[in-house]
Order: C-alpha cells, then sequence, then structure tokens
C-alpha cells in the first residue's frame, strides 16, 4: 500500500477516534478503545514514515553526488560510479584490513588512512595518537541520513558543514523592532545601525564506543558490514547529538535548543490548557512564525492529542497529503524524546522557527579499525569519529519555550 492511502486510512482512524470522545462524559470503555485506535494510528505512521524517509534519503543522497559532481566537472552518473567504487574499496578494508587489499584499491586506502590522519590532527588541540580511515562522501552521508532518521530535529536545524574545526563566529542581530519613516521632500535620510554582536558556534570531538564484530562474521559474505555500521555508528552518535543539541548547557558541550530557548510562557499549573498554547504562540514574534514548528516529547504528544479548543474542536491534525507532518494548533510538530517532560518547572513544549539553531557539521568522519586488541577474542573493533555542534546565536528570540508551572492541579483553559 502507498503511503498516500496509508495517510488517508490514519486520517480516517483518527477521526473515528476522536468521535468516540467528543462528548461531555467518557466511559472507560471509550478510553480504552480511543486508545487502541491511536496505537494502531501509530503503527500506520510508522509505516508511513518509513516508506516517506527512504523516498526522501534516496533523493537527498541523489542530490550530494550530483552537487559534488558538478564541484568535479563530472556529471551525476560518472560521480555515482566513483563514489560506489570507494565505498566498494572502504567495504574491502572493513573486512580485511590494508592487508586485504593490491593495486589501486590499496594505494587509494593508505590516501584516505591518510587524509584521516591529517584530519584528526587538524581537528585536535591536543597532541596523541592519530589514525583512522576517512570515510567516502556516500558512506558519511548515509550515516548523516541514518543520523536525522534517529534524531529528526536535525533537519529542521540550519546546518553549517565547516573545513575545520576552529571557533566559527557568527553575527547575532534581530532587526524586528527597526521601522521605516515617512519623510518630506528634501529632507535628509536618519541612520541607524543595524546592531549586530557576535557569538562562537563550536564544533566538540565525538567518538562512539568501540563496536565489536566477530571474525565469523566477518568472513560471511551474508554480514552487510557497511550498513551494519552506518546503523551502529548513527545510532551511537544520535543518541548523543539528540540529548547535547537538545539540553545542552553551552559549556565545555553545544548549547542545547531547549536551554537557549527564551521563557515564552509559565503555566499556572503542570497542566498544559489550550489559553497555554495560544500564549506560546504569540510570545514568538509574528516574524519568526513563518514555517514555525512545535518541539516536544512523544509523552507530551499523548497528553496534547485529547485537547481541544474552546469550540470542542481538536487541537491535533493527522496530516493526509504525501510528505506533510501532522499539526497542531496549525502548526508542524516534531517529536524529540530528548526533550523534558511534563513537570514542574520543565521546558515542556518549544515553539518556533528552528532555522535559527546552527547545528554544526565539520566536513569528515573517520573510521578506526581495531586489529589486535580484540584478536584474543576473535573479534575486530571499529570506532567512530567526528566534530559537531550547536547553538543558537540569538538565544530566545526566535524560539521560546512554555514552563509548566508547580501548582498540582488545574489548567487555564481547554
Amino acid at each position: 500500500m502507498r503511503s498516500k492511502e496509508l495517510r488517508a486510512k490514519r486520517a480516517k482512524l483518527i477521526s473515528d477516534a476522536s468521535a468516540l470522545i467528543n462528548g461531555e462524559t467518557v466511559t472507560a470503555e471509550q478510553t480504552a478503545q480511543f486508545d487502541a485506535m491511536m496505537a494502531e494510528a501509530d503503527e500506520l505512521k510508522a509505516r508511513i514514515d518509513r516508506i516517506e524517509s527512504a523516498e526522501a534519503a534516496e533523493a537527498e543522497l541523489a542530490g550530494q553526488i550530483a552537487a559534488r559532481g558538478e564541484n568535479d566537472g563530472r556529471g551525476a552518473d560518472e560521480q555515482r560510479d566513483r563514489e560506489t567504487q570507494e565505498v566498494r574499496v572502504f567495504g574491502a578494508w572493513l573486512r580485511g584490513g590494508m592487508d586485504s587489499l593490491s593495486g589501486e584499491d590499496r594505494a587509494f586506502a593508505a590516501l584516505q588512512a591518510q587524509r584521516g590522519s591529517e584530519f584528526r590532527a587538524a581537528q585536535s588541540t591536543q597532541t596523541g595518537p592519530a589514525g583512522g580511515y576517512l570515510v567516502p562522501p556516500l558512506f558519511a552521508d548515509q550515516i548523516l541520513t541514518a543520523l536525522k532518521a534517529y534524531f529528526t530535529a536535525l533537519d529542521l536545524f540550519d546546518e553549517i558543514p565547516t573545513a575545520t574545526g576552529a571557533p566559527l563566529p557568527w553575527p547575532t542581530n534581530d532587526d524586528t523592532a527597526a521601522r521605516a519613516k515617512i519623510i518630506g521632500e528634501n529632507t535628509t535620510i536618519g541612520t541607524s545601525d543595524l546592531k549586530f554582536g557576535l557569538s562562537n558556534v563550536l564544533a566538540y570531538l565525538y567518538a562512539t564506543d568501540a563496536v565489536l564484530v566477530p571474525w565469523t562474521l566477518m568472513q560471511d559474505s551474508f554480514l552487510d558490514l557497511d550498513t551494519f555500521l552506518t546503523s551502529a555508528l548513527s545510532t551511537r552518535f544520535g543518541r548523543t547529538l539528540a540529548d547535547d543539541l537538545t539540553n545542552g548547557t553551552g559549556t565545555n558541550m553545544p548549547q542545547g535548543v531547549c536551554t537557549a530557548a527564551g521563557v515564552g510562557f509559565t503555566t499556572a499549573a503542570v497542566d498544559i490548557g489550550y489559553d497555554d498554547i495560544i500564549e506560546l504562540i504569540h510570545s514568538v514574534d509574528p516574524a519568526y512564525r513563518q514555517g514555525a514548528t512545535f518541539m516536544f516529547n512523544d509523552t507530551t504528544l499523548k497528553v496534547l492529542r485529547k485537547m481541544k479548543d474552546n469550540e470542542g474542536r481538536p487541537l491535533w491534525s493527522p496530516a493526509v497529503a504525501v510528505g506533510a507532518p501532522d499539526t497542531f494548533a496549525g502548526y508542524a510538530m516534531n517529536i524529540n524524546q530528548s526533550m523534558p517532560s511534563v513537570a514542574a518547572g520543565n521546558k515542556a513544549m518549544l515553539f518556533g522557527s528552528f532555522k535559527n539553531y546552527k547545528f554544526r557539521n565539520v566536513k569528515g568522519m573517520s573510521v578506526v579499525r581495531l586489529n589486535e586488541r580484540y584478536a584474543d577474542a576473535l573479534q575486530t573493533a571499529f570506532f567512530g569519529y567526528g566534530r559537531y555542534g550547536g547553538g543558537m546565536p540569538t538565544p530566545g528570540a526566535a524560539i521560546q519555550a512554555l514552563v509548566t508551572g508547580a501548582a498540582a492541579s488545574g489548567g487555564s483553559g481547554g
């Protein structure tokens, strides 16, 4: 079944579920039926996401290959063939190390290993052993695509690729209060300076734990080692970056988007009501509401699914169009499991233009192959390292948070 048909089926299921709890009184049986129908809707959403994510990832990878080919003066097909060869050599190196390669493949692998060492030396401010294999662009793209699938907020952020890990000065300016003036003829025009600040977006060196692969599996042709490592590395990077880019303090680590967000509104109680959502939306300047998005975790979404506006209409709307997101109070949502849940004093919900948050990706990821360390266990270990960072140079203006109050019960409407 295609994603369009699945979306229509899901929308009908959600509409029927919402009808169950629209009455003034809701029985336990209706609540249980509602939960079961919503669980089925979640399963459909997962199927839809897998189908559409695969299509989007394929299109994104094709576009990146074509762009690199254009930069190097090659056609898209020629560039794909070249990068496919690079991945093949990389896969052979993963399985057997440098000793398994010969001729052109060995020379290419040696060059990539040297680039990996140079990358490590260039990114580090400390001395120490350098090593690793700078992975081919296509493999790195696949890891980043898988990383975005794990941590979907990365698609919302403004990604800044850089060639080195040096501090990146970023100009800051919020000109939303500036106005033009009516002037008379032959009147000298006044001046007002744009007030720029400067904020550094830093990058930090991240490394995964070692992934252990038994020699017996590496010798078996059925093991797709490239795919296995893509999944393992992206999941490991994803777990950490999701936490750091959401809740990082900004001291010796990235500044998280939740940390940087301003306090748009604080609820009167721990509960979240419709009026609270309206207050949050309007705490963001209209200039930043174009393309604005909500961000919260799945536990918060479960609460909001049953919420209605003052006219009794559900605030949550499932999307029917292919590629369109579900919306809440008319705005798209992003589910980020690293966001705090609804509890006293937490920033349980963010709203605003997330392109104002900068995700820094220092180009180049390396994979290190440990040949001897685990040889007595008949295993080879792999780990990846790269540099990432994040921050919001103009904190609090474009993204606001809903902070839940400390009262035990009650709400502000809805």
